[in-house]
Formats: structure tokens, C-alpha cells, sequence
């Protein structure tokens, strides 16, 4: 059962959560280990495991190829937003967003 999972049914932050399976030494995956901060775009968690996820790694494709075309980072940007491109969080498409996602692919 995931943090997020447990802090739903119990009513509490997901961080308490966190937390609390610290300071009592229980795992959060199964071989102990923490993953730390966000997955990256163009990824996901599936049975403790870092795996890529295909619609995401398409948009990545997606944005390298409109930036080898000269467009901007606000224009890409622009763009994804326009064609209902989701984001990890479900929110709307920036330019440094982007630049990160780009940066780190």
C-alpha cells in the first residue's frame, strides 16, 4: 500500500505518513530503499520499479522535434497545451518545464 494510499485512509498528510514509516523503520518498497522526489517526465513506478511510459516518451519525442524545427520554448510550450498534451501533474504545459524535460532527456 502506497504512502499516498495510507494517508487517505487514515486522514493524514502524505509527509505524516512518510514520517511516521521512518521513524519506525518500515520499508517503502520492498527492498528498503527510498525513492526520493518526484518521477521524472517520461517515466513511471510500476512494482517498485522505475519503468518508461510510452505517451509521455511520445510528447518528449514530440518536443525535440519541434525544438530541432526552431521553435521556442514558450511556443512548444504553447503548443502542448493546445493539443491537450498532459502534464505529469495534469497541469498546463510552462516553458521551463520544458527546458527541464529537454535538459534531462
Amino acid at each position: 500500500m502506497s504512502a499516498r494510499e495510507i494517508s487517505r485512509l487514515v486522514g493524514s498528510s502524505r509527509s505524516a505518513v512518510l514520517d511516521a514509516l521512518d521513524r519506525f523503520d518500515i520499508p517503502q518498497n520492498r527492498n528498503g530503499h527510498k525513492r526520493i522526489g518526484p518521477l521524472p517526465f517520461g517515466f513511471d513506478y510500476l512494482d517498485h520499479q522505475i519503468v518508461k511510459n510510452g505517451a509521455e516518451q511520445t510528447t518528449i519525442r514530440m518536443m525535440r522535434q519541434y525544438r530541432a524545427g526552431g521553435m521556442s520554448l514558450r511556443e512548444i510550450a504553447g503548443n502542448l497545451n493546445q493539443k491537450l498534451v498532459p502534464t505529469k501533474q495534469n497541469g498546463v504545459w510552462q516553458a521551463n518545464t520544458v527546458r527541464g524535460i529537454l535538459t534531462r532527456a
